[in-house]
C-alpha cells in the first residue's frame, strides 16, 4: 500500500471552508488565552475579587479580562507582578529559546 498526500485525497480546500476553518482555530486561540489567565489566577489560588483588589480594578474587569479574546503584554505583566512575579517573554524554536526584552527588563 502507497502512501499519499493528506491533501491529494482531500482535494483543495475552498476559501469559504479555509475561512471557517481560520474562524474556529481563532476561537480556540481565544479560549486558550482565557483558559490560562483564569488557570493562573487559580493556581496562585486567588479568587477574582482577590486579584482585583491587588489590580485596583473591579472584579468585572477581572472576569473581562479572563473572557477577552486578547489580552496585552502589559496586562499580563501587571497580573503577574500583582501575584509577586515577574513576567518573562520567550521565543520557542526547535531547536532554541530566546528570552525577548520587555520594558522593564531590557
Amino acid at each position: 500500500m502507497g502512501h499519499h498526500r493528506f491533501s491529494d485525497i482531500v482535494g483543495e480546500i475552498s476559501p469559504e471552508r479555509r475561512a471557517r476553518i481560520d474562524a474556529i482555530k481563532e476561537e480556540a486561540r481565544a479560549d486558550a488565552v482565557a483558559f490560562n489567565l483564569a488557570e493562573l489566577r487559580r493556581h496562585r489560588e486567588l479568587t477574582q475579587v482577590e486579584l482585583a483588589e491587588r489590580l485596583e480594578r473591579a472584579q468585572a474587569s477581572i472576569s473581562a479580562m479572563e473572557t477577552a479574546d486578547d489580552n496585552l503584554l502589559s496586562t499580563w505583566r501587571a497580573v503577574v507582578e500583582s501575584m509577586g512575579g515577574r513576567l518573562e517573554l520567550v521565543a520557542v524554536f526547535d531547536d532554541e529559546r530566546i528570552a525577548i526584552p520587555t520594558s522593564d527588563s531590557a
